[in-house]
């Protein structure tokens, strides 16, 4: 898999092939890396959004905007093009601009 901008691709010529334990065990070294822990259950559970129990997050606010149709059809093309929900895809866009310095 090459990495292009957080868009993660197939890359045949690196895949290896693992059955059973052996899968398991690298699956488990690969998710707990990206989610820098040593529990592979605390690393799925923190790479599917939900947050460790102890850690403070900033309370969230739902903003709503109305958008023509054709703005929405190319949003959630480019979200499908990086894998991404329409929701995710619209918060690192936004995030981008907005918390950049002004």
């Amino acid at each position: 898999m090459a990495n292009d901008d957080r868009v993660w691709r197939w890359d045949d010529a690196k895949a290896e092939a693992s059955t059973g334990a052996e899968a398991q065990a690298r699956m488990d070294a690969l998710l707990m890396k990206a989610a820098d822990t040593d529990d592979p259950d605390d690393a799925v559970s923190m790479l599917l959004g939900r947050p460790r129990v102890a850690e403070k997050r900033e309370e969230t606010v739902k903003i709503q905007v109305r958008v023509p149709r054709s703005w929405q059809e190319q949003i959630d093309r480019k979200a499908d093009g990086e894998r991404l929900s329409r929701s995710e895809y619209l918060r690192r866009i936004i995030g981008r601009d907005a918390l950049q310095p002004a």
